[in-house]
């Protein structure tokens, strides 16, 4: 039961920070102008500082051979969920522009928010670290291969992007540097190097990087204002997406997890991290470039209400 109070306490605070942005659109306070500015600020700064904050002063562990157990796994992790997108994507047979967003909430779950009270509520404050390079991996992924993803998914007709002859070709290596990824090679050379970091810059990152994850609940409350509510709740192929992501396969990866000779906190941090829900930057991502925000708000707020029973089932097959 304590597992269950732990994810319960905190999906209360979720819900609480989505309905302030909620009725903040509700009642006039925001509007689409200002959620889609602040989708920006967003997924530009404060997400690239919560991401320099997740490693920021961190000290290595004791046992080096945890840390490349931790790197494996989280390795095998997002290469699992990578994999895995393109048969749950057919076996859904979501329409052409819908396909890489399923495939984009499959892979980017909620490893920040979620990831850190529920794990460290579970093996304490020392598995920190380990969350820190599922973070890292999930923002450099993010921001490289889920930028490609949510692009993708907004190409109305592919035959008009042949056709369209006289537009000029994107540098790929242009589309790839952003902020999200600067912030990941800092946050990478901070680590590996141990570089000293002065106090107040330390409380700079801290403070900004924070509010990401309130800001991001808010819009995501805001953009379920201006959404059919019925029709949020009603769709049945995200239904049997969430089934797939929060149960199915989490499950199968904690049996298997059994089989093997892993350090308890290494195998229930992956264990956990499988069971989360949709990332909410996912959402942000698809409000910033255009996509089908409707879509990926459904996954991510369906998922993180279900995530109450989800969470704990699963962890009942954690090794």
């Amino acid at each position: 039961m304590s597992n269950a109070w732990i994810v319960f306490q905190k999906m209360l605070v979720l819900l609480a920070m989505m309905l302030t942005g909620y009725f903040s659109f509700k009642k006039d306070i925001l509007n689409k102008d200002t959620c889609t500015r602040l989708s920006k600020f967003v997924v530009s700064i404060l997400n690239p500082l919560l991401i320099i904050d997740g490693v920021i002063g961190k000290e290595t562990v004791s046992d080096p051979s945890l840390l490349w157990q931790n790197i494996i796994m989280v390795s095998i992790y997002f290469a699992v969920l990578f994999l895995v997108g393109f048969p749950v994507v057919a076996l859904l047979r979501p329409k052409k522009t819908e396909a890489p967003l399923y495939r984009l909430m499959l892979l980017f779950s909620n490893v920040g928010f979620m990831g850190i009270p529920v794990i460290t509520g579970l093996y304490g404050d020392g598995c920190v670290l380990y969350i820190a390079f599922y973070i890292l991996g999930y923002n450099l992924l993010l921001y490289t291969y889920g930028m490609h993803l949510v692009t993708k998914s907004t190409a109305r007709d592919n035959e008009e992007d042949e056709n369209a002859g006289d537009t000029p070709k994107e540098n790929p290596i242009k589309k790839f540097i952003n902020p999200g990824v600067i912030a990941c090679i800092i946050a990478i050379l901070l680590f590996a190097l141990q570089l000293p970091v002065p106090a107040p810059v330390i409380q700079l990152v801290n403070g900004l990087g924070q509010t990401a994850v309130p800001f991001s609940m808010i819009l995501i409350g805001a953009s379920m204002a201006q959404q059919n509510f019925k029709a949020l709740l009603t769709d049945k192929r995200v239904y049997a997406f969430l089934s797939i992501r929060l149960l199915l396969l989490p499950i199968i990866f904690a049996l298997i997890l059994q089989h093997f000779a892993l350090d308890r906190q290494v195998a229930g941090v992956v264990g956990l991290m499988m069971a989360m829900p949709v990332g909410s930057i996912v959402v942000l991502l698809a409000t910033d470039k255009g996509a089908d925000e409707k879509l990926c708000m459904k996954g991510c707020v369906l998922s993180t209400l279900l995530s109450v029973i989800t969470i704990p089932l699963v962890a009942i097959f954690l090794p």
